[in-house]
């Protein structure tokens, strides 16, 4: 062991063919993720390739985090790391051995010597032989002053490197590595995580106890997905991607054999992404080309769902469309959206005749939990040839039926708490992973499925896709409707139902965070969103 150690180490010297500038690592977000196990794997390969060990790859994973420092850190003039005992805290000692190498003042606290014989021994001997020195207790003794007590010799750097714990955790951090973390956090510095925050899960994005809360995380090698859904949106901030010069992009093929595989190809998506799935419209169309709608929704004292969700289908492109509401509120959505075409949804025959009349049609929003919605699902139960989307309350009374209601020309667009109802589990177990709740939800039920949230998540059965856009701008009551509007406008246009579901969400997110940027995020109301809603959808036109 010692021999191949020095083996290595004698190659750590030249630091295997060095990367000189970020440019050289940093690309954009790809569009394949891939979980812990998966990396591991890919890991495997590379190592067999290249002497039986992974050191190259934390050598190139230790020069983009020094890089992300200099690109976009210049001004710093000290830069603290916090190692664990890890290949995590590995990246950070090469991190070190940089900054050591340029004089760029800096410390380094360790949990602990790293373990015998690991890629991350190789990296703190390295560091070591450069005259680095090691701290194993907290600086200023672990106390951070209160705001109103006097700084006595009290030191803070101009940057934090997390190096603590990286991939694979599944359970809170305890201990030592709890108690750092909070420092860190305490410390309100600009903190760099290297990979994935420090207790962060990578695969769901849970986080079970404490959790670094970087202003930016380098993620290496592939793009996990827990990074971009469930609580890790709060902890991640900008992520960088270095793909440490390993091409993954046939990895989904090559792992599909592996019983350790995620349950299905994930990817992610985000506008810019989805762009060449707008809808054109030339010159030679009419209204009818650019697809009818029918939206049933808006029982008694609920016609705003109504109008939010026929709003969001005019202005992502529907030619017409129609809502199907309780007579009561037909005079205020024809005041508000004269645009809108109205039917009494208690009239069987009117909404028989709407339903053969419409190419697709969402139902759910503002219906409420009844017999008269029950009985509205019934009259969609047959269609073959038109597309829905089920929201809301259709969502609500589908969780009661008994029987088998699979089928694959539907979308269905649960949150949380809607899902936990069709799975019958808690919303915590949807939550603690949402990519397989949302697996197992087009499982049961078939089409594709929309879990809306931090990170929402697409399955049509054959792929699950993170779009990776929103904002907290739309935690607010009326942006689910408005994404349903959205959803079966584009249907109506001719997209397919995953292309709907995936354009649409991204759509949706994209101008939530354009609406909360430019006027605030709390307070912004869906229909502030339609302005954007148009300028989106229209970049090919």
């Amino acid at each position: 062991m010692y021999n191949e150690r020095k083996s290595i180490y004698k190659n750590a010297n030249s630091m295997e063919q060095p990367i000189k500038d970020a440019e050289d690592v940093m690309t954009k977000l790809p569009y394949e993720v891939f979980t812990s196990d998966e990396v591991k794997q890919i890991e495997a390969d590379y190592a067999q390739n290249h002497n039986g060990h992974c050191f190259g790859l934390m050598q190139k994973a230790g020069r983009a985090v020094f890089d992300f420092i200099v690109k976009n850190c210049s001004e710093a003039k000290e830069v603290w790391i916090f190692c664990g005992k890890g290949n995590n805290g590995g990246d950070g000692y090469i991190v070190a051995g940089l900054l050591q190498d340029h004089g760029i003042k800096h410390r380094v606290f360790s949990t602990g010597l790293p373990h015998e014989g690991s890629e991350a021994a190789i990296a703190y001997d390295y560091y070591i032989k450069l005259g680095g020195r090691i701290e194993y207790e907290l600086p200023n003794n672990g106390i951070i002053p209160e705001k109103s007590e006097p700084i006595i010799a009290f030191s803070k750097p101009d940057i934090i490197i997390d190096a603590l714990l990286g991939t694979g955790i599944e359970s809170a951090p305890t201990g030592v590595v709890a108690k750092w973390i909070a420092y860190i956090n305490a410390l309100d510095t600009f903190t760099v995580a290297v990979d994935v925050p420090s207790g962060v899960c990578s695969d769901t994005g849970t986080v079970r106890g404490m959790s670094v809360c970087a202003n930016a995380t380098v993620c290496m090698l592939a793009l996990k997905p827990g990074l971009l859904t469930s609580d890790a949106v709060d902890f991640v901030g900008e992520i960088e991607f270095a793909s440490l010069g390993v091409d993954t992009v046939d990895y989904h093929e090559i792992l599909s054999q592996n019983s350790y595989k995620s349950p299905l190809p994930i990817v992610q998506v985000n506008y810019e992404d989805v762009i060449d799935l707008l809808p054109v419209r030339f010159p030679s169309y009419n209204k009818g080309d650019n697809g009818k709608v029918l939206i049933i929704s808006g029982a008694e004292g609920m016609g705003g769902a109504a109008i939010i969700c026929g709003n969001g289908a005019l202005r992502a492109g529907a030619g017409l469309v129609k809502v199907a509401v309780d007579k009561v509120n037909i005079p205020a959505i024809i005041a508000s959206r004269p645009e809108l075409m109205t039917v009494d949804l208690n009239d069987d025959e009117m909404l028989q005749n709407s339903i053969c009349w419409a190419d697709a049609i969402a139902i759910g929003p503002g219906l409420g939990v009844n017999k008269r919605t029950a009985r509205l699902l019934e009259f969609l139960a047959d269609l073959e040839d038109q597309n829905l989307v089920y929201d809301a309350d259709a969502l609500n009374v589908l969780a009661t039926k008994e029987e088998d209601f699979y089928r694959e020309n539907r979308i269905l667009t649960p949150h949380p708490g809607e899902a936990s109802r069709l799975l019958g589990v808690s919303i915590e177990e949807i939550c603690a992973d949402r990519i397989l709740s949302c697996y197992k939800l087009q499982r049961k039920y078939g089409g594709v499925v929309l879990l809306k949230g931090p990170g929402s998540i697409v399955c049509d059965g054959q792929r699950l896709t993170i779009v990776h856009e929103g904002s907290s701008a739309l935690a607010t009551g009326g942006s689910g409707d408005l994404l349903t509007g959205i959803i079966v406008s584009l249907l109506g246009q001719g997209l397919s139902p995953a292309e709907a579901t995936i354009v649409g969400a991204a759509l949706h997110g994209k101008a939530g965070m354009i609406a909360g940027n430019k006027k605030g995020i709390i307070g912004t109301m869906p229909m502030d969103l339609c302005q954007y809603v148009r300028e989106l959808i229209n970049v090919k036109n």
